[in-house]
Formats: C-alpha cells, structure tokens, sequence
C-alpha cells in the first residue's frame, strides 16, 4: 500500500512542473511507472530545459521512488535523461 502511495505522488508531481515551467512542456508520457518521457513545446531545448530545471526540482519532489525523466525535443532528435531520487533508495537503506 505505500508504494502504491508513493507512485501516485509521482503525477501530481509533473503537474508541478508543468504549472512551473508553464510554455516548455507540452505532454508526459510514461513509458513505466517510472520512465517518463517530457515533451517540450517547440523551441525548448532539452539541453538547457534540465539545468532550468534542476535548480528548483528538489521542492517539488515528495516521494521517494526513483524515476527517470526523459526531455525530448519536438522534432523528436533530442533528448536527454534526468535521474530523480536514485540514491533515495540507498539512503533509506543505510
């Protein structure tokens, strides 16, 4: 039941991002409860669009289940990873 918990936070989650960063992203798709693919509208480089990003993501996060999201480019060329919470699972275990 609580990892059931925890993986619901997880779209609750993006839509915090999607509401912050309003005009970069245009949908989310998951792959598996934990890969997510971010679409970011035209223009929005996946390269500058994560450093953007991670410099504000660490408030919004409020599970501890590691995901991975991938920034894809609207042509769909580009695309770049962004581990969250990979050690939270090693912590938690220490």
């Amino acid at each position: 039941m609580e990892k059931n918990e925890e993986y619901g936070k997880i779209p609750k989650f993006l839509n915090r991002i999607k509401s912050e960063w309003p005009g970069k992203i245009d949908h989310f798709e998951f792959k598996t409860p934990t890969v997510i693919y971010v679409y970011l509208k035209e223009g929005i480089s996946s390269i500058d669009f994560p450093g953007t990003l991670s410099r504000k993501i660490e408030r919004y996060i409020d599970f501890t289940v590691p995901i991975i999201l991938y920034h894809i480019e609207r042509d769909g060329m580009n695309l770049r990873s962004h581990p969250i919470n990979w050690y939270s699972t090693i912590k938690a275990a220490q």
